[in-house]
């Protein structure tokens, strides 16, 4: 069984991989963080749904994980998919080659919302949506060698999100490690969140300098 391992760390045990089945994750943005996360999720036999307008570029291939020197110019949404197909055959992904808007953000229906989209302007769109449907909501920023990893459960004051201020990759740069650092710390969380966690929390780390911020909200 695929999950077998999983299944054998008490944190989990047998209750908790019934807790796992026919479970679904919705992620907005399938570039460096999404796709890693994408690709462990699926590995975890969760289901997902992914939604990204842009196309793989060979600037980024330095932090994409699961995409190939054959998928540059297409699109994300399609080539992850293909991937994640060869990954697991079983797990059920659906994808969304369109740009996220509030028209079509009900179509990130899941047991968790992930914003993987490093964008201020998307997170206006998929954080109140998530917190209009009382659904778990992790959003993701990343610059240079820092990512925020930002796990909300339930509905915090705006300045919570606001003060999550980084400088854009167009003048800072990116540090692939980071970007891997916070899928697996997101991940980490959603599988949490699934078995009956209910903690909120933000998390900041520094991949550079080694060193973890944790702070319950």
């Amino acid at each position: 069984m695929r999950t077998q391992a999983r299944a054998r760390c008490k944190r989990i045990g047998e209750k908790g991989e019934a807790k796992l089945q026919e479970k679904t994750v919705a992620i907005a943005g399938i570039g460096a963080v999404g796709s890693t996360m994408a690709s462990m999720l699926a590995r975890e036999d969760i289901n997902l749904r992914i939604m990204d307008m842009g196309r793989v570029e060979e600037e980024d291939m330095h932090r994409l994980t699961i995409f190939y020197e054959e998928d540059i110019t297409k699109f994300k949404v399609k080539q992850a998919k293909l991937r994640l197909n060869a990954i697991n055959p079983t797990v059920q992904i659906k994808s969304f080659h369109e740009e996220i808007s509030d028209q079509n953000v009900f179509l990130l229906q899941g047991d968790v919302i992930v914003d993987a989209t490093n964008s201020d302007e998307i997170n206006k769109i998929t954080l109140p949506y998530a917190t209009k449907k009382k659904l778990p909501f992790i959003l993701i920023r990343y610059s240079g060698t820092i990512a925020h990893v930002l796990v909300m459960q339930k509905a915090l004051p705006s300045k919570v999100v606001e003060k999550i201020k980084l400088p854009p990759l167009e003048k800072e740069g990116i540090f692939a490690p980071v970007t891997t650092i916070a899928g697996s710390i997101a991940v980490a969380s959603i599988m949490k969140i699934l078995l009956g966690d209910k903690n909120s929390y933000h998390i900041e780390c520094d991949a550079w300098e080694n060193k973890f911020k944790v702070t319950k909200l």
